[in-house]
């Protein structure tokens, strides 16, 4: 069997959806021929911890290192901090906007690029014990790939290159002035040039990452996915109608739009209001959730329950009527949430207000979502009164299409690449 070694800084016992694809790749990838071996940190002082996944990953080998990163350091300098401590909303302190400015004008392309001496005496360490076939790096953060650039130029690896997000000229990295666009697109340049494959999530990233010379041709789409075995049995109640929504709100999912959706059917149609439940699962980091609902009287309908673990997440999404998803971004956001998939998986109905196309594209051939501009009430408050009265002739969903998503075929996408390199 080949050895693969993966580099992710983000793994569990940590939460948060950016961990489940390498480790879903590391759960499936020895049917494939490859034996994993995950190098990430020590624990961080991070709010999403999630113990649960490491249940099924009980024969990987998993070495945590230390790092020099703020998120570490917080860790062990401060051991009273603790994910029980993890809000369940409030947007972030101004000492920690203030932190995570000065960490975005100075570190580049971020913080974790801190990891890497730590990282790279213990990689000297166990390549001098053993060797490996290929090595792995999943972004982001995105310095865990200039991190594997080094490793590789030294020890002569076949290198994947793994895009979660987009990175130079994207939504999500910070790019604080045009010096520091400039040297990302320079980073991501080198990254590109150097690795022997990379995989991106979306057909928007790999289109963008296509329009570098360096990666035209070395590029694969595997997308994010589901796993059958995660899903749990619906126990969906019969008299209410519960919208779902899980993950965490952020400025690419404020749901302000869809409680003013709520708030237009309690005046026009009381009897469809009654029954209409609204519930967020995830941290609101944005902080603003609770007001929004209060300012408009709707404490009675809408819940939130926190950042929780992804099984009770699962749970609660089966036992929901219907799902919400909801994706705002600019031209050049090319992102599909990751819950997308596990939304498809669920057989429920998807209403969703996006004007990102890369996201509307796979939900519209999943034949799954009803969808609706992201900022018109009226249009998403006539499409939830619909759900509610259970008229959706547009649901039908495709799965065929679907049944694509199973992280099994993924890993198994991945394994076919490693073996080409």
């Amino acid at each position: 069997m080949k050895k693969l070694l993966m580099l992710c800084y983000y793994f569990p016992p940590l939460g948060m959806g950016g961990v489940q694809r390498p480790a879903k790749f590391a759960k499936y990838l020895q049917r494939y021929g490859w034996q994993p071996t995950v190098v990430t940190v020590e624990p961080i002082a991070y709010w999403a911890q999630d113990p649960e996944l490491l249940s099924e990953l009980d024969s990987l080998r998993i070495i945590r290192t230390e790092s020099w990163d703020p998120q570490r350091l917080w860790q062990k300098y401060r051991p009273s901090i603790s994910s029980a401590t993890a809000p369940t909303a409030g947007a972030p302190s101004i000492v920690r906007r203030v932190l995570e400015q000065t960490m975005a004008f100075c570190l580049m392309p971020d913080s974790k690029i801190l990891w890497k001496h730590p990282l790279l005496a213990r990689i000297q360490r166990l390549l001098q014990e053993e060797s490996f076939d290929a090595l792995y790096t999943t972004s982001p953060p995105h310095s865990v790939h200039l991190i594997g650039r080094s490793i590789a130029r030294r020890y002569g690896l076949k290198w994947v290159a793994d895009f979660r997000d987009s990175w130079a000229g994207g939504v999500v990295v910070r790019e604080p002035t045009r010096i520091h666009r400039k040297w990302n697109r320079r980073l991501q340049q080198a990254v590109l040039k150097q690795a022997d494959a990379v995989l991106a999530v979306s057909q928007g990233i790999a289109d963008q990452l296509k329009d570098s010379p360096a990666g035209s041709k070395k590029i694969h789409l595997i997308p994010n996915g589901f796993d059958p075995e995660d899903f749990p049995p619906s126990q969906a109640a019969d008299y209410f109608f519960t919208f779902c929504h899980c993950g965490s709100i952020t400025r690419f999912s404020d749901p302000r739009v869809v409680l003013q959706a709520l708030d237009r059917i309690r005046r026009k149609e009381p009897a469809v209001y009654e029954r209409i439940r609204l519930l967020f699962v995830g941290l609101d980091a944005t902080g603003k959730l609770h007001q929004q609902v209060a300012d408009l009287g709707l404490a009675d309908h809408v819940s939130h329950c926190g950042y929780t673990s992804h099984r009770r997440a699962l749970q609660r999404l089966m036992n929901s009527q219907a799902l919400l998803l909801v994706a705002r971004g600019a031209d050049n956001a090319h992102f599909i949430p990751g819950k997308t998939w596990e939304y498809l998986a669920s057989g429920k109905p998807i209403l969703a207000l996006t004007d990102v196309p890369d996201t509307a594209d796979v939900l519209l051939k999943s034949g799954s979502a009803r969808l609706c501009a992201p900022d018109d009430p009226d249009e998403c408050a006539e499409a939830m009164s619909a759900l509610c009265r259970n008229q959706r002739s547009w649901f039908h969903p495709e799965n065929d299409f679907i049944n694509r998503y199973d992280r099994r075929l993924q890993t198994e996408q991945l394994a076919a690449v490693l073996d080409a390199l």
